[in-house]
């Protein structure tokens, strides 16, 4: 009786962190980052959902169908995608199906697992994958990114990559992985070379006037999602070293980066804005074909 009592306080108190996850005011969890997997062919399995928030614990939500009935599923968090596997980011807690072989269950998620899911979210890809015996199932994690930056009043019209290792290319702008998108608390950080058709009207402007000319000028940046936010732009300056301050997460900004000379040595533009306003857009919008070239 005993050790029944313990576990059914074990599960209440469990099920309150859980709950607390999912329903605590905006104003004590602060949501960092969402992404959904699709799980099985074409999202025929259901879907799984993870949250981060800015304490650093997180939240998974499985809505699956069409599994085993009655049986116990091992979940993985990995690297790589599912078609090709990469290694082991953390394993989390086992789920349970129902007789109709479906999982319908939240779990919270402490700042140690999400140490390694973000370790894992901030390579080129990740997935989720429950397996019970021969029944496997694997989704790849997404989330909303940027698509596109705009500054119309200056010509700039852009498709945004996720930026390489590598030198950045030419003809896109790109955003940096390992910190915010749009919408999300923390700095979107944007870059493109300061070059014809690129960024260079921004270093053209800080060279006429220091950017003066830049204070008020509307940049609007598209999502995967399909929306689309405006920033007006509130400062501009140089730095010579162009990350600095990049992780904070105090509050939400656009910075829009480019150099000022023909390599790493010269000091970097940076343009700061903040978000007025985001709309629901259309898809062809928010997705333009991107063509990027070495240069």
């Amino acid at each position: 009786m005993r050790s029944t009592g313990r576990r059914g306080i074990g599960i209440l108190v469990s099920l309150a962190i859980v709950l607390a996850v999912e329903a605590t005011p905006a104003t004590a969890l602060t949501l960092q980052r969402t992404w959904s997997a699709r799980m099985g062919s074409s999202g025929a399995n259901g879907t799984v959902t993870l949250r981060a928030y800015t304490s650093g614990v997180g939240s998974i939500r499985y809505s699956l169908k069409d599994l085993r009935a009655n049986a116990t599923y091992s979940v993985q968090i990995r690297n790589g995608t599912c078609s090709r596997l990469g290694s082991l980011a953390a394993r989390l807690t086992a789920v349970r199906t129902t007789t109709s072989g479906t999982v319908t269950s939240a779990a919270y998620l402490a700042s140690g697992p999400m140490y390694w899911i973000w370790s894992a979210a901030r390579r080129s890809s990740f997935v989720v994958r429950i397996v019970s015996g021969t029944s496997i199932r694997c989704g790849n994690f997404t989330f909303a990114h940027a698509t596109r930056v705009a500054v119309s009043s200056l010509g700039i019209d852009l498709p945004v990559i996720r930026g390489p290792a590598a030198y950045p290319p030419c003809r896109v702008a790109m955003y940096l992985a390992a910190v915010a998108q749009p919408r999300e608390l923390g700095i979107t950080f944007t870059y493109a070379h300061a070059r014809v058709g690129m960024f260079l009207p921004l270093l053209t402007r800080w060279r006429i006037d220091r950017g003066a000319s830049l204070i008020g000028r509307t940049v609007r940046v598209w999502t995967s999602d399909s929306y689309v936010s405006s920033y007006r732009i509130i400062r501009v300056r140089v730095t010579s070293n162009g990350m600095a301050g990049v992780t904070s997460l105090t509050s939400e900004r656009l910075w829009l980066q480019t150099s000022t000379g023909p390599n790493s040595t010269y000091p970097k533009l940076i343009v700061e804005a903040y978000r007025y306003s985001t709309v629901k857009t259309t898809y062809t919008a928010s997705h333009p074909t991107p063509h990027p070239v070495s240069c």
